[in-house]
């Protein structure tokens, strides 16, 4: 596939044949309380971005990036989106190319899912549609459509934002429980997906082939995305993106294809000692055991998973797998020095993770002939095969 020139906050082109469509909706699970909400009586809520293939008007112009109520999403991280347009189409005809589509359910970490547009663009560029749900209270802010705006709670990230400090084992069960929270949250927008699909006023209606269902996520969403399929048989594939495997899934595996896309992890080439005088972990026995989990939790899934896949990419850093690359910091952005240890092109990340995501995909939901996944570094000499 051919990689489009990204350069100066530019995006990338979506490569597929297919124009993209962008929508959202506000969705509440009655029947699962809001553990993050300070009423104790709160419904869950959820607002989920849709990238969908489209068919749009004449003329029809680009969203913006960030819709303007989402805008302290980027200044969280010290971002300039101003004026940054998306290649989506806002409320775009679906196309009508295929009587449906498969669905993928996104899972981002600690913001919200349209700062993995280039991906899910791509992605329903290829004749995907990806629903990206924005977990409440873990975004810098959630916007609703009614105007009421929530702020972050730091629960919802699982202290993942903060200073490491206490018992390793009461940290470690915290992100376990926002894992499994964020995966209850996909179920709950697989409930939704059916009702829309039923719904004769909405352009969806039978265009989602919820038989070929999906999911994928990044950070904590990944583990979410593979939570999900390994507990509900909806889910026929998932991926995860450098996701450490807090939830069970890391102990026990799943039993359907997954992907796994890792960045270089040299934080844990280091020894303990070393790692507690950088300020990379309290004590050793927190090092270890983290250590433990992360790379034990890959293995299992590379090992149990019907099949597995895992690749680790060279040069890349856990915000890899986000736009933030492509995007102009601040003097102040707190993902500065993320960005200065990672040595891999952003237009070429965002093409091998797109390359690798697409191929699993195509095979386990559409049944077709993907070679790339047998022979990665073939076709990309910075990947090495296999969980670290």
């Amino acid at each position: 596939m051919a990689t489009p020139a990204t350069a100066g906050g530019d995006l990338p082109v979506p490569t597929g044949p297919h124009r993209v469509g962008r929508v959202s909706f506000d969705w509440v699970d009655h029947a699962r309380s809001d553990i993050y909400a300070a009423k104790p009586d709160a419904h869950r809520e959820l607002v989920v971005f849709v990238w969908y293939p489209a068919s749009p008007q004449p003329g029809a112009e680009f969203t913006p990036y960030l819709p303007s109520a989402w805008a302290p999403t980027a200044e969280f991280l010290g971002l300039d989106v101003a004026g940054l347009r998306s290649h989506a189409i806002p409320d775009a005809t679906v196309s009508s190319d295929s009587a449906a589509y498969p669905v993928l359910l996104l899972s981002p970490s600690g913001f919200a899912p349209l700062l993995l547009g280039a991906i899910a663009e791509e992605l329903a560029s290829h004749g995907f549609i990806v629903v990206g749900v924005n977990h409440t209270y873990e975004a810098a802010v959630t916007a609703f459509a009614d105007g009421r705006v929530v702020p972050m709670n730091p629960a919802a990230t699982g202290g993942a934002l903060g200073p490491q400090a206490g018992s390793h084992r009461e940290v470690f069960r915290q992100r376990a429980s926002v894992c499994e929270y964020k995966a209850a949250d996909l179920a709950s927008v697989a409930d939704q997906l059916e009702n829309l699909n039923t719904d004769p006023t909405e352009r969806f209606t039978g265009r989602l082939d919820l038989a070929r269902l999906g999911a994928l996520g990044h950070s904590f969403g990944g583990d979410a995305a593979l939570e999900l399929c390994r507990k509900d048989q909806r889910c026929r594939a998932a991926a995860n993106l450098d996701g450490a495997l807090w939830s069970d899934v890391g102990r026990v595996g799943l039993d359907r294809p997954a992907l796994q896309v890792l960045a270089e992890h040299g934080e844990f080439a280091v020894t303990g000692e070393d790692a507690v005088k950088a300020g990379a972990a309290p004590n050793v026995e927190w090092f270890d055991a983290e250590k433990a989990i992360t790379f034990g939790g890959w293995r299992n899934v590379q090992q149990r998973a019907q099949p597995g896949y895992t690749v680790q990419v060279s040069g890349a850093s856990h915000i890899s797998f986000m736009d933030v690359p492509f995007l102009p910091v601040t003097d102040a952005s707190i993902v500065k020095p993320a960005l200065a240890a990672t040595t891999i092109q952003p237009d070429r990340m965002w093409r091998i993770t797109c390359d690798m995501l697409l191929a699993f995909f195509t095979k386990h939901l559409n049944g077709a002939a993907a070679p790339l996944l047998d022979r990665p570094a073939d076709d990309y000499p910075e990947l090495i095969v296999g969980p670290p």
